[in-house]
């Protein structure tokens, strides 16, 4: 008699034992590259699964099948669109302070003109924005730094250029920067006496502020530039001063005298 029939069914199991039901496999006409593609092609500020899913003529549910939530697709799709500017992005050989250099103005430069995403973020994220923060790394490692020194340099450069766009950013969007509109309003609240020195410099700085047209992608004559080129040349500056007190000190243990 054929199993299925409802005489048989149940026969050999035991009571009270339903048999273990498959897991439902990965929605046939999605996949995890489509979800993706999708985001990519709407704003990133109004992003969410339930868009994607409209996009796609699908169910929100099988979109939540390859992303567990927003954050993550904004992340997948900023790895995807930072990555595609980043991963050909030459890191020259030669001079560790010039690969330094290219290697700032490169990330920042397509930070900005990633804006949108650019704000959404914190990190470089995705294998294919890594590789050329490997590449500046072996500049370094080669020109005598070691691997601690080296993975420090590497954070910090990232760290500044991310702040460095993201101020440029921020101020683009509402006009000026949310912390120097804070900062204004506490000298303006406090005696004209007090913080002299913070107030003289801010002054300066936002004078030059009011006279530069508002871009999210500064000229290169421009303070914004200026003020992220003087950033990178402590880092270089910091960096080989770094790099000579490890190699005097290399050099003074080679010549000490063995007991």
């Amino acid at each position: 008699m054929d199993s299925t029939h409802p005489a048989t069914r149940g026969v050999g199991q035991t009571p009270g034992h339903e048999p273990p039901r498959r897991r439902p496999g990965r929605p046939p006409r999605l996949s995890r590259q489509m979800v993706i593609d999708a985001a990519i092609a709407l704003d990133p500020g109004t992003l969410t699964l339930q868009a994607v899913a409209d996009r796609l003529g699908a169910d929100r549910k099988a979109v939540s099948y390859y992303v567990s939530g927003r954050e993550e697709l904004l992340e997948l799709v900023t790895a995807q669109a930072l990555a595609a500017e980043l991963e050909h992005l030459h890191i020259p050989e030669g001079s560790w302070q010039e690969a330094v250099r290219v290697y700032a103005r490169g990330v920042r430069r397509v930070l900005l003109r990633e804006a949108s995403l650019s704000l959404l973020i914190d990190r470089l994220p995705g294998a294919g924005v890594l590789v050329p923060a490997d590449a500046l790394l072996a500049r370094l490692l080669d020109a005598g730094f070691d691997e601690d020194r080296a993975s420090h340099a590497l954070t910090l450069i990232t760290r500044v250029v991310f702040s460095n766009a993201k101020d440029i950013l921020f101020a683009a969007r509402f006009a000026r920067h949310p912390t120097v509109t804070e900062v204004q309003r506490i000298l303006a609240e406090l005696p004209a006496d007090r913080l002299p020195h913070l107030r003289r410099v801010s002054a300066r700085q936002w004078s030059l502020d009011e006279t530069r047209p508002p871009s999210d992608t500064p000229s290169p004559g421009d303070a914004q530039e200026s003020t992220f080129e003087l950033e990178l040349e402590f880092i270089v500056a910091g960096l080989e001063r770094l790099r000579a007190r490890s190699t005097g000190a290399a050099n003074s243990t080679a010549r000490r005298p063995a007991n």
